[in-house]
């Protein structure tokens, strides 16, 4: 009896490589956690600020000087990857807020492909407080045609940005960044 060889071909289309493809991580939960954590470091700086939670495309939070009649629409960005510091700004479509406030996290961290929790209770969440204007200008685009910003490269002085709850005190005080 003869061995008998079947050829099979697979003819692969775009449809059929999502199937395939790496199912992104959700991260939903702990951007959540983000705005609720940057909601409690305005406050914290005595910077009056409520949270949007349905219907305002563009901005998450709201802060407020009512003594003077001023707000300023932020949104937060969050990065949960360890060592991560690009973030994807709001589509041109969109309402542009004032700041942006970016917040990496350093939550997962990948263990042979596969995003899991960082165990280390000692990571601090990082804030990064940017006015609209500073970030178009150090922003980049990628082939999709979607913004985005690295901190730590595209930035000269991202440092000054870090933890600079003053640049919306200021804004809300003076009317200016």
């Amino acid at each position: 009896m003869k061995p008998h060889f079947v050829c099979l071909w697979i003819t692969l289309t775009r449809d059929s490589l999502k199937l395939v493809k790496k199912k992104r991580k959700d991260t939903k939960l702990v951007s959540t956690g983000a705005e609720f954590i940057v909601l409690g470091k305005l406050l914290l700086h005595e910077i009056q600020t409520y949270k949007t939670y349905v219907n305002f495309e563009g901005y998450d939070l709201v802060s407020v000087n009512p003594n003077k009649g001023k707000s300023a629409k932020i949104q937060v960005k969050s990065k949960n990857f360890v060592n991560d510091f690009s973030f994807y700004l709001n589509p041109v479509e969109k309402d542009q807020p004032d700041f942006y406030v970016f917040c990496h996290t350093s939550v997962y961290h990948y263990v042979n492909k596969v995003a899991q929790l960082v165990e280390d209770k000692n990571t601090k969440p990082r804030f990064f407080i940017m006015d609209y204007k500073s970030v178009q200008k150090y922003k980049s685009t990628d082939k999709q045609g979607s913004d985005y910003i690295k901190l730590k490269t595209s930035v000269p002085n991202y440092e000054f940005y870090e933890e600079n709850w003053k640049l919306i005190k200021n804004f809300l005080d003076k009317g200016k960044i």
